[in-house]
């Protein structure tokens, strides 16, 4: 939210931001949901709304649904915006996050709901988020992790956990790719983010400074001028922001 209510990028496209299955008052997400089922959901929310292609964007878990969707449609994909998604499967470091995950799912086992939520958005945005969090998202935003934290536990962790990405899948990609990844973030997503940088043909790779995993709350500004830059085929500043480009073989 913090990033799509930046005036470029409310100025220069629509904006189609939804609320997935099990978030915020959707219904909610069966069990043994598979990244391509999420994808799917994108995908018939653009045929609703009769968009035959869009610039896709995604953030963490919705990047993951992102780069699923350019491999399973990518002709509804004009061009790609990939922040930190989870290639637990592909990476040194995914093996010590889904260790910790499982410890933190005992706590959520037990029936802590709000002590597990604390601990997953500390682990992944740093033990002050709620400095940013608390004021950049609407009123009761962490009340309502809370009462949507059984997603994340239920049906999330195991997409990521049994998603069959390969760097194959990464390789196939045709599509101009912009990967952000915050300059203090864990090494689950930069080891992702150097992934990316390594397989996929076409990618652009911007670091977000002064930011973890939640790049687009603590540094929206940053985020959006990328996005806006990217989408409309300007290379990107260097203002705030450091840019590494590669064309893969």
């Amino acid at each position: 939210m913090p990033v799509i209510e930046q005036t470029g990028i409310a100025a220069n496209f629509r904006i189609v931001n939804y609320r997935r299955r099990g978030y915020a008052g959707s219904s909610r997400a069966p069990a043994g949901m598979t990244m391509q089922e999420w994808a799917g959901d994108c995908i018939a929310l653009l045929n609703h709304l009769g968009i035959a292609s869009a610039h896709v964007a995604g953030h963490s878990f919705g990047a993951g649904i992102a780069l699923q969707m350019a491999i399973d449609a990518p002709g509804r994909v004009r061009k790609l915006a990939l922040l930190e998604p989870p290639l637990l499967s592909l990476v040194p470091s995914g093996g010590p996050f889904t260790e910790w995950a499982a410890s933190v799912r005992e706590i959520y086992d037990s029936g802590d709901k709000t002590a597990a939520t604390d601990i997953v958005l500390a682990g992944a945005y740093g033990q002050d988020y709620r400095r940013f969090t608390d004021g950049a998202l609407p009123a009761g935003a962490f009340d309502r992790a809370v009462s949507d934290i059984d997603t994340y536990f239920q049906v999330e962790l195991g997409a990521m956990q049994h998603w069959n990405i390969s760097t194959e899948g990464l390789k196939n990609i045709r599509r101009p790719v912009l990967s952000m990844r915050g300059s203090d973030t864990s090494p689950v997503f930069f080891e992702g983010a150097d992934l990316l940088q390594q397989w996929i043909p076409e990618i652009d790779t911007v670091l977000i400074p002064c930011a973890s995993h939640d790049s687009p709350g603590r540094n929206p500004d940053a985020v959006a001028t990328g996005l806006v830059e990217f989408f409309r085929d300007r290379q990107p500043s260097d203002s705030g922001l450091r840019l590494a480009s590669r064309a893969a073989s």
